[in-house]
């Protein structure tokens, strides 16, 4: 082993925020199962992982994105944790946490709904039949997610692997899960608008972007068997993340295109509780049938929902969307 690998190996070991379980652990010997918040972040924020995070682009990217989220890379290379764990220490994100596992214990680790949100960024596509249980959204791998999972949470994927891409689409379509929004080629895809889907790129990411490859990106729910309540929420989630950047929507828009007319409340229920179950949503970008920020107040402070859509160039004064009529997006027209 290079001496460069031992000094990285040496210094994670006084890193404040990288976990090392011990190899011999059950699932009550780990002292922050089911406790991740109160026990470690000592918040109740919602938290996301990166399984397979090599070094940590996306855990410290999102971390910064999203100071209000809680963020866990997970990886059982140690060298790689080290360059994540380390910026992160040195950007003062006291968001992040590193977990030196390897991912088919994770249910060891994470108590059930516990986890509000999965990324899998350019995972080892893991070629040939005799390796499929092995890739990440293999459907035993898509069990362990759903166990620790807060149901209606998204799982996102990212890779520059054709065959991994068709391959999990084919798994999603057998288990009847949801596709979200998905993507043979991101960067020129102007119907992904989320700035966090493509700002952030990892190490890998940038190398294929370099050799002229197309990324793939893919964002989708599993089916949890659910009850009518949480199936009605992620059929407003789906919608949700089709409002395009820069426009807006209201609730009883959404509740109308699905059928349901006199169910805004509902959707408004569902967008309170997607903070938790769907952090990535773009939930700001609805407000009531006259263009009031009615939800303001479940966005961690009074006037975070109007800067994310200022920042959108949608104006806003009074807590009222200005040209209301003209930002608007009806999904009954445009869906």
């Amino acid at each position: 082993m290079g001496k460069n690998k031992l000094r990285k190996f040496a210094e994670i070991n006084s890193f404040s925020n990288v976990i090392q379980p011990q190899s011999e652990f059950t699932t009550t010997h780990f002292q922050y199962k089911g406790k991740w918040n109160e026990a470690y972040f000592g918040n109740n924020n919602p938290i996301i992982l990166e399984i397979g995070c090599g070094k940590g682009e996306y855990t410290t990217g999102l971390a910064r994105a999203f100071p209000e989220k809680n963020f866990i890379g997970i990886d059982i290379k140690g060298d790689r944790i080290w360059k994540g764990a380390s910026d992160a220490l040195n950007q003062g994100l006291h968001n992040v946490a590193f977990l030196r596992i390897q991912a088919q214990h994770i249910e060891s680790f994470f108590q059930q709904k516990e986890v509000a949100g999965i990324w899998l960024t350019f995972p080892d596509p893991q070629s040939g039949k005799a390796r499929e249980k092995k890739r990440l959204t293999s459907p035993w791998f898509l069990d362990k997610y759903r166990s620790i999972l807060i149901p209606g949470s998204a799982i996102h994927l990212k890779t520059d692997n054709a065959g991994l891409f068709e391959y999990t689409l084919a798994v999603i379509e057998e288990g009847k899960h949801t596709v979200i929004c998905r993507s043979t080629d991101l960067y020129s895809d102007t119907r992904i608008s989320e700035p966090y889907v493509k700002s952030i790129q990892t190490f890998y990411e940038k190398q294929f972007l370099d050799e002229g490859k197309a990324i793939h990106y893919l964002k989708f729910f599993l089916h949890d068997r659910p009850n009518e309540h949480m199936s009605f929420f992620q059929k407003v989630y789906s919608l949700v993340h089709k409002i395009p950047f820069g426009r807006v929507s209201t609730y009883g828009a959404i509740a109308a295109c699905l059928g349901s007319k006199g169910s805004s409340r509902m959707v408004g229920w569902a967008m309170n509780q997607s903070h938790q179950a769907d952090p990535g949503l773009p939930a700001h970008r609805v407000v009531n049938r006259q263009g009031m920020l009615t939800g303001k107040h479940h966005f961690g402070g009074s006037h975070v929902m109007q800067q994310l859509l200022e920042n959108e160039g949608i104006k806003i004064k009074d807590d009222q969307v200005l040209d209301f009529h003209k930002k608007f997006w009806d999904p009954g027209r445009e869906v």
